[in-house]
Formats: C-alpha cells, structure tokens, sequence
C-alpha cells in the first residue's frame, strides 16, 4: 500500500496524471500512473475514462500509456488518522430555493416534465487528498470511490452510488436510480419521488430499445448508499453486436437522473439558470475496455484545488417538488462527501 501511496505523492509534485478507484462492494483498490502528462482525448481506447456533463469533453488514462498498481482496501482506514476532520458551515439556501421555485413553474407550463439542479459549495480550505480518498474508500463500501488527477483537468474525488452502464461482451446492464431520503428503517417514499423514478426507467427503455435485442426490467427497490436511500431498477439487455456499446454510452449520456425529461428543454433550463459550470459533475467515469466496461455518473464528488474545495449536489424536481425540501435533500447529499474530508495539519 504504502508504494502507492508514494506514487501518488510523486506524480502529483511531477504533474502527471493518475486514478484510484474501487469498485461497489469490492476491496481491491486499483491504481494507474500515466508516464507522461498527454491529455489523451477518449475515442474507445482502453483506459478510465473521465467525462464531463457536457460530453463532448471526454478524456481517458490510458492503460497502454500507465503503470498498474493494485492492492487490498482493508487496512487503509488506519493511514488515514493523522489529518484533521473538516468542518464546514451550512450553506446558503435562498437563491436555490428560488432556482426550484422557478423550475416547477415551467413545469406546471409544460416546458418539461423533470429537471435535475445542482448547486457548487466551495470553501478555502487546504485539503489533505490523501487521507481523504483513504477514509472515502473505507467508508463508502457499496459506493464507486475515485480520486482522479490530471494536471490539464484538475482533482477529483467521489463516491458514486450510481451506475450508467456495465458491459461484457453483448450484456448490458445499468440501473435507474432516482429519489432521496435518509435511510432508516421502514421508511415510504411519496409519489413525487416514485414519479421521478419511473422518469429514469421509461428514458432507458425507450433509448435502449433501437440498440438491443432483448431487454428485462426488475421491479423498482429500495437501496442504501451511505447514510441516503434511493429507489432503483435494474435493467439488463442484450445488444445487438458489441459495436453498440459505446452508442449505449452515448444515448444514455446524460440521464435523466442527472439532467430532466425531455432531455433538451430540461438541459437547456440548466444552462440557463443554474449560474455556474457542472465541469465533471454529473458527468460519467469508469473502465473502459474492449468487450468490458464499467462506468459511473459522476455524483458525490468533490473537485479539490491547492487552497480551496468545490463540493457538487443536485436533486430531481418535477411538479410535486418543495424548494425547501429540495434544498434538504441537497444538504444530506453534501454532508455524504463532506464527512469523510480530512484537512493538512497546520505546523
């Protein structure tokens, strides 16, 4: 462990570019340093691909062009003990409050029926990523956990509790993950968050379709990622050849989980009115091999510069939605990769 830890110090003070990452429910951390500090374009190469919420910019580690590390998670929680938890203020409510308000009523105009906001929380804070990325990975085990960087891009991290799509060979498989609320036991989930979900499952399906020969769809559950719950489906289909797989990639970006139905009204409200770039938020990032790929939507992240951190959340808002409750639902999200935010000890 402690080797990759080294690397990472040293390609970070070299400016060169590399992954950590975990898969859900998986112990095996992996890691990838790239020799030189190329921004490689993604066009289907093998390697981690990290996409932004406006796709067309799409970049990728490549596997050819790294060193691979892996090593097992377990022991890494005890690394992570000697930087200091961060402590962060509420954050400030109004504007986004309104920014729902307005959403709903182009709703009730029919502009669209669903549209996902985000808001970015910054502090000035000197981050310790280190220790950070180890207590995320510890903590957030059913969770896709990251700490990108690349010198051209910058530095991310999260803890993803969303998959966009998982392929082997013909088989693909992804999920509709939609709705919010802290876990608890027993808990019920209203008609506005159900509503949301079917949103998600209808805009697979009906994207899917013209790419597979046969699709299935579970029925919608409740599942926990750290301390939120979210209702999801999975849907497994079959493509038609393995040359779909990236146009799959390509119509299910972005989700409407992320962005709203219809997609371009939804997206160009977002545009419009959210007042700030989402840069890789909301984006997608995961493996990308030939005949196997794993990729994530990029939420629960956090973007770190040398002396300040950007925190990203959003929530679905369709007719039923009350800002108050939406600003809620974003608070819960961001205490979720707030927590787990370890700062440098001062001298």
């Amino acid at each position: 462990m402690q080797e990759i830890i080294n690397r990472v110090k040293s390609s970070y003070q070299e400016k060169k570019p590399f992954v950590l990452f975990a898969n859900p429910n998986h112990s095996i951390l992996h890691a990838y340093f790239q020799k030189d500090a190329v921004l490689h374009s993604f066009e289907n190469q093998d390697g981690f691909v990290f996409t932004a919420f406006m796709s067309k910019h799409s970049f990728v580690i490549p596997y050819e062009k790294s060193e691979a590390y892996t090593c097992e998670i377990q022991p890494l929680f005890l690394d992570a003990e000697n930087a200091e938890m961060g402590s962060f203020p509420l954050s400030e409510n109004s504007y986004f409050e309104r920014l729902v308000e307005q959403a709903v009523q182009s709703i009730n105009q029919h502009e669209f029926s669903k549209v996902v906001l985000s808001r970015k929380v910054s502090y000035e804070v000197d981050v310790d990523f280190i220790s950070s990325y180890l207590h995320l990975v510890s903590s957030y085990v059913s969770a896709f956990r990251y700490l990108f960087f690349h010198p051209k891009i910058g530095m991310w991290m999260g803890a993803s509790p969303e998959q966009l799509v998982q392929i082997n060979g013909n088989e693909l498989q992804t999920v509709a993950l939609a709705g919010t609320q802290l876990y608890q036991e027993n808990l019920n989930w209203e008609e506005k968050e159900k509503q949301e979900q079917r949103f998600v499952t209808d805009y697979i399906i009906t994207n899917l379709e013209p790419l597979v020969e046969k699709i299935n769809v579970s029925l919608p559950f409740t599942v926990q990622a750290g301390r939120l719950a979210h209702i999801k489906t999975t849907i497994d289909a079959q493509l038609k050849n393995s040359q779909m797989a990236i146009e799959a990639v390509k119509v299910l970006h972005p989700t409407p989980a992320v962005c709203g139905l219809p997609k371009e009204p939804a997206l160009s409200f977002i545009l419009a009115n959210e007042k700030y770039d989402r840069k890789f938020y909301a984006g997608f990032l995961g493996e990308w091999k030939s005949k196997k790929s794993n990729l994530f939507v990029n939420l629960r992240c956090a973007e770190i510069e040398e002396n300040e951190i950007h925190f990203y959340v959003g929530c679905g808002i369709t007719k039923d939605s009350i800002p108050e409750k939406e600003f809620v639902e974003t608070e819960n999200k961001l205490g979720t990769i707030q927590r787990i935010i370890k700062l440098k000890v001062k001298s």
